[in-house]
């Protein structure tokens, strides 16, 4: 019966601590660049591509640059407190009702 109440008291800590050991990040430093990417060298196919590359036929090659639009996503994270108080007190209310169940079924 000892270590029953025992394992009980463990889990209720947890449950009551573990909410304020969650790590969040912070943005230090925020950098823009107007930097490209490029590549060097020469590739050499093996064999003749499929479908044949634009500018091979005629065609004009594709000298556009993609830049993204918009704003990026952005990482860091949002903790709201007040849904994790919620969580607690939902799982503490189905186990004490859980619990209250079990002891009717004994006594009956």
């Amino acid at each position: 019966m000892v270590k029953k109440r025992k394992g009980w008291l463990i889990v209720a800590l947890l449950l009551t601590f573990l909410p304020f050991t969650l790590v969040t990040a912070t943005e230090v430093q925020q950098v823009e660049t107007t930097g490209t990417i490029g590549f060097t060298g020469f590739y050499e196919p093996i064999g003749t591509p499929d479908p044949p590359p634009p500018g091979s036929e005629g065609e004009l090659p594709i000298t556009d640059i993609a830049k993204p639009g918009g704003s990026l996503p952005q990482t860091n994270v949002v903790s709201q407190t007040w849904l994790i108080w919620l969580g607690i007190s939902v799982i503490s209310l189905v186990f004490l009702l859980w619990q209250k169940n079990k002891n009717q079924k004994k006594l009956n």
